[in-house]
């Protein structure tokens, strides 16, 4: 499933108004990581761990499972199967958790959202430790799992404006994407390594030391700054949840920013998807084992590493959504040559692996910058009121969007090949990307670090 993020008629001629003994310095830094917000935020930085502890976990769970998935069963559909599941748990869990994120103590939501996740990782590792350890059992831990993260995720990205100012979003948003793609390059090594040497429920069981950890970290959040203005007000004259999320979809529909943004990151998601295919890419294509998987899945995270070490200069974009257009057309590209680099076109392998592997690099990139400008402009065009629901819904597709993607990858894999699934699915990604934002009603190539329909961005 990310500057200056102020108004740009009013931040960009203050960015201008530096000490000339500081403009080496100046520009230097639009090349660098920018760390104000873990310098100067107590709460981010609590947050920041919890969040980078949490990832790791993840990423190795993830590994863990697909493989787990493909050893049972054999078969690509059912790793897509398992991301179908986590979709519909995360359905459930984040219309419920976007609602209480606008509602109840954000901190309170986390905490007991990531406490419920530790009893999945439970099921799963006694799973993993039966003499024929059973797929229903992994379908169940994964809605399961869908549905306890859904709770906290709306609460946790909700609670980021609250957390740091509203210039520092962007660079909040690289600071977090940094720690997303080094879980996503590090979890799948850390797996590979554990799922060769040592076995399955190896995984599971680092795993749960980490999820045990993150409720830990959390309980150092500020509690009082959490509350949603919502919150405060007293039970009975708060709207029901179905009115909450009537709401939230009509502001979404009247603001063609944010309808956009999450419109085309479905559609990359959706006609691009490639990590349920990763199992059967190291197997069939490559004839790898356990560490091959872990190679296909760290390869996105170290371009998209790369990206966040030297994302300075997105605050300085004067039309950021230009930039999340070309960076959703260079990932369907990316991907359709994967495709040709795994057998899509010839059914050889040339050169080896090293193709595939700098194409999916090429693609992490690219989603990364995107992912970054899109979560800052995400939180900047969304009132504090809205920012639960608002991002139930981006998270939403953040996990419907692979599901649904999985399903047609892994079916397009089933017919034909994995190399022919990508090459269909990311010229069909790019194709879609560019007639959509050609047309008139997409604003996203116009819209600015501001919002100026609701006036001055991130105050509360």
């Amino acid at each position: 499933m990310s500057g200056s993020v102020d108004g740009s008629s009013r931040t960009r001629p203050q960015l201008q108004q530096s000490n000339p003994s500081s403009r080496p310095k100046r520009r230097w830094s639009r090349l660098t990581l920018d760390l104000d917000p873990l310098v100067q935020s107590p709460g981010f930085r609590s947050l920041y761990l919890a969040r980078s502890v949490s990832l790791l976990s993840i990423a190795i769970l993830a590994v863990a499972v697909a493989w787990q998935v493909y050893a049972i069963s054999g078969s690509s559909l059912h790793v897509a199967g398992v991301s179908i599941g986590l979709a519909l748990g995360s359905l459930v869990g984040l219309v419920w958790g976007g609602a209480l994120a606008d509602r109840a103590d954000r901190r309170r939501t986390m905490i007991w959202g990531r406490t419920a996740y530790v009893g999945v990782v439970v099921l799963l590792c006694a799973n993993s430790l039966r003499a024929e350890p059973g797929l229903v059992e992994i379908y169940l831990a994964t809605l399961l799992s869908g549905l306890t993260s859904g709770i906290s995720a709306p609460a946790l990205m909700a609670a980021m404006p609250r957390l740091v100012p509203a210039h520092q979003l962007a660079a909040a948003g690289a600071l977090n994407a940094l720690t997303m793609e080094l879980s996503r390059l590090i979890g799948p090594l850390i797996a590979g390594a554990l799922l060769a040497r040592l076995g399955l429920a190896s995984c599971f069981i680092v795993v749960l030391i980490g999820a045990a950890i993150v409720p830990v970290l959390l309980t150092r959040l500020p509690q009082d700054l959490l509350v949603p203005d919502a919150g405060r007000q007293a039970v009975a004259a708060r709207p029901a949840m179905h009115k909450q999320w009537l709401d939230g979809l009509q502001y979404v529909r009247h603001n063609t920013v944010i309808a956009c943004l999450l419109a085309l990151d479905l559609a990359m998601m959706v006609f691009a998807s490639v990590h349920a295919l990763m199992p059967q890419l190291a197997k069939e294509v490559l004839q790898g084992g356990p560490q091959m998987v872990g190679y296909l899945y760290a390869a996105p995270a170290c371009g998209a590493l790369l990206v966040a070490l030297t994302s300075g200069w997105t605050r300085d974009l004067a039309r950021p959504g230009r930039l999340v257009i070309a960076c959703a057309l260079l990932w369907g590209v990316a991907i359709a040559f994967a495709g040709i680099a795994a057998g899509g076109v010839s059914d050889a392998l040339p050169w080896g692996v090293w193709p595939l592997l700098v194409c999916l690099a090429i693609a992490g990139m690219a989603d990364t910058a995107s992912d970054i400008v899109r979560g800052a402009l995400l939180q900047i065009h969304t009132p504090d009121a809205l920012r639960g629901r608002v991002s139930g819904l981006w998270l939403l597709q953040g996990y419907l969007g692979p599901a649904l993607g999985g399903l047609q990858s892994g079916a397009l894999a089933t017919l034909w090949s994995p190399g022919r699934a990508l090459v269909i699915g990311g010229t069909a990604c790019a194709l879609v990307v560019g007639v959509f934002t050609a047309l008139p009603v997409s604003r996203l190539r116009r819209s600015l670090w501001s919002d100026d329909t609701r006036g001055s961005p991130g105050q509360h």
